[in-house]
């Protein structure tokens, strides 16, 4: 189960500490104070796994990246002898997420710290020690005491100003500062949990504002757990025996507390999670063994699923229990919908219907029009042929069906559709629809990038449930009765918070729309309120895949969706698409030149290699960038170049720069392909989205967004965007990506690396990215 803890603390000369001294240790190198002239040496230190610094969006502070020069120039900044020179905070991660999962995670909470106090962020992931609990993945989350701006630090943060003056100036005290990023790293981390697919979550809580009497369990010092690990005593342990005697009574008489506990984080659960949360609150086995039977045998406790034996493995699967409160939720939301569903007042004009769904089926043809140009210029394909496809390009059967279910009368719907059957293409048509009968239309949906790409899609602005959750409750953005509300990715949101949408829309006399993914149906862990209201007020489904072309790839994608993974990898076994390699190098040497290949074969077509784990993907970029640049194809950087800020050196066009990213070093040319890796509505970029360097300057790479064409009577790109790097350094080699981030993406063809780290749920994903052809190279090492 994953755990919270978030802990503050500053680091001040007036107990003895520096902030050089502090980095060195956290991130494993050797610092010297420049200040006292002191070698900090911990690059023996084992067990960090990662270290990286992050700054503010739009700031140009490269000097900020050197480790040395930010944390002394921290120490030069303040003179006093009893000075804060940085502010730490420790996060436990949690453990059910993957290596690469949980470094993401930190990356976003670095970046959101940055963001709001303009401040340089350092962290470092550090492993579990072996003589520790193997679950105690944690980070150490460094901070900058005074704003970071490309001359050196500034004035300082609002975290360290002072309360009278944040108060005279209207703003929040330090101690309301910090409880707000108390509840953000929640919000951060509970959107990855759920990205990840995964029914668990954390809570920032206190038991005592949660209105429970067991203790929590004490987090041991750094110190302490030195003390320990060397088998010296400390006065202080994970939990008191006194204590843990106290919490054994308390659960004798409320075994419910123990259930509170443990649907904050997860609404299904089995007897491990049970004996987790007591192995927190009790330390003595007799006390743990009773109390674990007074749990076992509270009437709060519901067994959903009985133990029982897998049919096809014979494994035995361990009953699944939930709590009455639960139930109660999960049964008041689906009376709630059955209610929203008898009141059919919601509908709209079928005439308005029709002509959205005419409207769409013309975008339709004309963006498989524009598709086809590059055929019928190559001769691959005639005009004939071409016609052919124009006039039967247009919404499927299916997708019409539920453009008039989802605009029906009733006020509420649900839509459970495979990735790329066209939900996002049938909701552009209902958005339409709705909105030419007068309706407002909004959008929200788990995550962030979720609600970006909703919106991307189909034309419907929204915003997190988070966003929408804090709105109500400052009486802000009401629904009322002229608002239709859709939620994306419906299946991945707990109970509670989907009853809290459930009973808004019926107060308030709005619409709700939920769509989520047929996988979301298949689990009894995460989605099961929204299986609950399917079941209850009926569903539409699309199960008509379009993204593949081939019966038999379609088929294949609708195996993988119904968990049915075996079945769907056969199928591309037995076409040939799944080639295995001696080890990963040879894989990978596989991929580049298929990759080469398919771009020689056709160049106007799109393609993208991908992998799970950021190395395996930075690799791919580097070995295809090379065989491009072995043939000729794309400019190499001169070894005496500036890096982006100085004139090149006369070179034959295309030229190519090197250029500092959020990551480090990267050499861009014209041609190459770029990712970019966050949000900005300046240049209008989402993160992951993929393009072509068209022009590399001194400081500036212009790049033309995949999916753009040639505006009429001008040789200008309409999607030409120009990066200047001193604002946006988040880019990359776009060749080849992680497979999270292809997440809603669609391509002609796709290069797939396998490896150990991949689950179902990943598989899916990138199995299900093409249109035309996939191939999965498998390393026999990696497995």
């Amino acid at each position: 189960m994953a755990i919270y803890h978030f802990s503050g603390k500053v680091i001040s000369r007036a107990t003895g500490r520096s902030a050089v001294a502090s980095a060195a240790y956290r991130a494993a190198e050797r610092l010297t104070n420049e200040r006292d002239g002191l070698t900090h040496d911990f690059t023996r230190k084992e067990g960090v796994e990662h270290a990286e610094i992050v700054l503010p969006d739009g700031v140009a502070a490269d000097w900020a990246k050197d480790r040395a020069a930010l944390w002394n120039a921290a120490e030069f900044a303040e003179k006093r002898k009893d000075a804060r020179v940085a502010r730490e905070f420790q996060i436990a991660l949690p453990h059910e997420l993957t290596g690469e999962q949980r470094l993401e995670l930190c990356r976003d909470f670095a970046r959101e710290l940055s963001t709001r106090y303009g401040a340089a962020v350092d962290f470092a992931i550090h492993a579990p020690h072996e003589a520790s609990d193997i679950r105690n993945h944690h980070a150490h989350v460094m901070m900058t005491t005074r704003v970071v701006t490309a001359e050196g630090l500034g004035e300082k943060t609002l975290l360290e100003r002072e309360n009278k003056w944040l108060l005279a100036q209207g703003l929040a005290t330090t101690d309301v500062q910090i409880r707000d990023l108390r509840q953000a790293w929640e919000g951060v981390a509970n959107e990855h949990l759920a990205r990840a697919g995964l029914d668990v979550r954390i809570d920032h809580r206190s038991h005592l504002t949660r209105g429970l009497s067991i203790e929590p369990t004490e987090h041991m010092g750094v110190h302490a757990t030195q003390m320990q690990r060397k088998g010296m005593e400390v006065s202080r342990g994970r939990l008191d025996e006194a204590a843990s005697r106290r919490n054994a009574e308390l659960i004798a008489e409320k075994p419910d507390q123990v259930l509170s506990l443990i649907t904050a984080e997860k609404s299904v659960f089995d007897r491990r999670d049970i004996a987790r949360a007591l192995h927190r609150a009790i330390d003595d086995p007799e006390l743990f063994q009773t109390a674990l039977a007074s749990v076992m045998a509270s009437p709060a406790l519901v067994e959903l699923q009985a133990e029982r034996a897998d049919a096809e493995t014979g494994e035995i699967l361990a009953a699944r229990y939930s709590t009455r409160e639960m139930v109660t939720i999960e049964s008041g939301m689906a009376a709630a919908a059955e209610r929203l569903a008898e009141a059919r007042n919601h509908g709209v004009d079928q005439r308005r219907v029709d002509l959205a769904i005419e409207h769409q089926d013309a975008a339709i043809r004309a963006g498989v029009a524009a598709g086809l140009s590059a055929k019928m210029e190559s001769g691959e394909i005639d005009a004939a042929e071409r016609d052919r496809q124009v006039a039967g390009a247009r919404l499927s059967d299916e997708q019409r069906r539920a453009v008039e279910y989802v605009t029906g009368p009733e006020r509420i719907a649900v839509v459970v559709g495979f990735a790329g059957a066209g939900k996002s293409t049938m909701l552009a048509a209902a958005r339409e629809a709705w909105e030419a009968q007068g309706y407002q239309v909004h959008g929200a949906a788990l995550a962030g990038r979720a609600a970006e790409g909703l919106e991307e899609s189909s034309g419907i602005a929204s915003r997190t449930l988070a966003s929408w959750d804090r709105s109500w409750q400052n009486e802000r953005h009401q629904l009322g009765r002229g608002d239709v509300l859709v939620v994306d990715e419906a299946g991945m949101v707990g109970s509670r918070q989907l009853a809290r949408f459930v009973g808004e829309a019926e107060v308030r006399g709005a619409k709700l729309v939920l769509v989520g993914d047929h996988e979301q149906l298949q689990a009894i862990g995460a989605g099961a309120s929204f299986r609950a209201i399917a079941e209850t007020v009926g569903h539409v489904e699309l199960s008509d895949i379009r993204r593949q072309r081939e019966g038999w790839q379609r088929e294949a994608s609708v195996a993988f969706a119904t968990h049915r993974t075996a079945e769907g990898l056969a199928a591309y076994r037995a076409a040939g698409a799944i080639r295995l390699a001696g080890d990963m190098a040879e894989a990978r040497a596989a991929i580049v030149r298929e990759y080469l290949a398919d771009r020689d074969q056709r160049p106007d077509g799109t393609r993208v290699a991908m992998a799970h784990r950021r190395a395996d993907v930075r690799a791919l970029n580097e070995e295809i960038r090379s065989a491009l640049q072995e043939r000729g194809e794309l400019a190499r950087v001169r070894p005496s170049d500036e890096i982006g800020d100085g004139p090149p050196h006369a070179q034959e066009r295309p030229r190519a720069l090197i250029y500092q990213n959020s990551d480090g070093k990267r050499e861009f040319a014209e041609g190459d392909r770029i990712v970019f890796l966050e949000n900005n509505r300046d240049l209008g970029v989402k993160n992951g989205m993929l393009g072509t360097v068209e022009a590399v300057e001194p400081g500036r790479v212009v790049a033309r967004l995949d999916g753009a064409t040639r505006v009429a009577g001008s040789g200008d790109y309409a999607r030409a965007v120009s990066v200047s790097l001193d604002t946006y350094s988040a880019i990359d080699h776009g060749y080849a990506t992680t497979i999270h981030k292809n997440q809603g993406a669609t391509v002609d063809r796709a290069y797939v690396l396998a490896s150990g780290t991949m689950d179902r749920h990943l598989t899916y994903v990138a199995m299900t990215r093409h249109r035309e052809g996939v191939q999965l190279h498998v390393a026999r090492d990696e497995f």
